[in-house]
């Protein structure tokens, strides 16, 4: 289930509605006039909830889940299941997606100037905490003792922000939980929507983006780095880790504690990186991958395979570091011929 501090949920929704609303054919199962109060995914799903199933990879997930409706095509229908409503459609992400935009409609600018103080009357402030010239606290946002918030620094509303963090100069802070002594350079964007889209006969169609940010004790970040929100569940950051300049975290990634991430390093949605990893220079971690503990990820290194826990790649594809400089000297060797 969303956030309430974070996401203004509408509904509930008759199963019929949705079904009309998305295009999808209700199995025999389904009542059209069962209400739906939320969309989330197979895994964290409860009664009440619609779901998704596109990826037969899921069918566990799919099996267990208690969510009250799926969404699914009818091939994937075959798998066993906990006897769930199905919502049958020949696109189920898309499907999906669409589904997210009836419950979490995009929010309607208010006319006018905002005269109001830069910090929202409903904000909590902790004692010794300094909020600089040009920064703004938005609504029920919660910052701790002995922070220091920067010039110009936004924090969104219904953001935590726990002791002791220091967050620097234009940050943007939003949909985000935060732990203590955590540090912000200047620039950073926290909690931005993930880069999530799916064809729809009118072109691409944004998946709602309705997860959070969480943020352990202790966790360093360099200027201009950003981390998106997750698209359904958080993207978490280990206790201690510390980021260099202009890293991207896609929604969903979930880092272990005291990693180590070099500058310019992109790691895309939903992978995991386990403890005490070592990422160099702009290495490029692909989807969906699980880097095990203790590894290492030569600079420039691209990542199309799961690594395993305390293994050492290097090269496009990453390959074992070994075999990486094998290949560079036969290479060498080849072009002196």
């Amino acid at each position: 289930m969303t956030d309430d501090r974070f996401f203004e949920r509408a509904g509930p929704f008759s199963l019929g509605e949705i079904a009309a609303g998305i295009g999808a054919e209700m199995d025999n199962n389904a009542s059209s006039g069962f209400l739906v109060r939320d969309v989330a995914a197979l895994e964290s799903a409860a009664e009440g909830d619609i779901s998704v199933f596109s990826d037969g990879k899921y069918a566990t997930a799919f099996a267990k889940t208690a969510a009250s409706v799926v969404i699914t095509d009818r091939k994937l229908a075959g798998h066993p299941h906990n006897g769930a409503s199905l919502l049958i459609t020949d696109s189920p992400r898309l499907a999906f997606a669409q589904a997210g935009h009836m419950f979490y409609p995009p929010t309607v600018p208010v006319a006018g100037i905002q005269l109001a103080g830069p910090v929202h009357a409903s904000a909590v402030v902790g004692a010794g905490t300094q909020i600089c010239a040009g920064a703004v606290v938005g609504a029920r946002a919660k910052i701790g003792a002995r922070c220091t918030i920067g010039y110009n620094a936004v924090i969104g509303p219904g953001t935590v922000i726990g002791d002791d963090c220091i967050v620097g100069a234009n940050c943007v802070i939003s949909h985000a939980i935060i732990g203590d002594r955590v540090t912000f350079a200047s620039n950073v964007s926290i909690g931005s929507a993930g880069f999530s889209f799916v064809p729809s006969g009118k072109g691409l169609l944004r998946v709602p983006q309705l997860g959070r940010v969480l943020i352990e004790d202790d966790v360093e970040f360099g200027a201009n780095c950003a981390v998106d929100r997750g698209a359904i569940g958080d993207t978490v950051i280990g206790k201690g880790s510390v980021f260099d300049n202009l890293v991207h975290i896609a929604h969903n990634v979930r880092i272990g504690h005291h990693c180590l991430i070099a500058g310019q390093v992109g790691i895309a949605g939903s992978s995991v990186i386990g403890p005490y990893v070592m990422m160099g220079g702009q290495v490029g971690v692909s989807d969906h991958l699980t880097i095990g503990a203790g590894a290492r990820l030569a600079a420039k290194a691209g990542v199309t395979r799961d690594v395993a826990p305390g293994e050492t790649v290097g090269g496009y594809p990453a390959v074992p570091v070994r075999d990486w400089h094998r290949q560079t000297v036969a290479l060498r060797k080849l072009t002196k011929l």
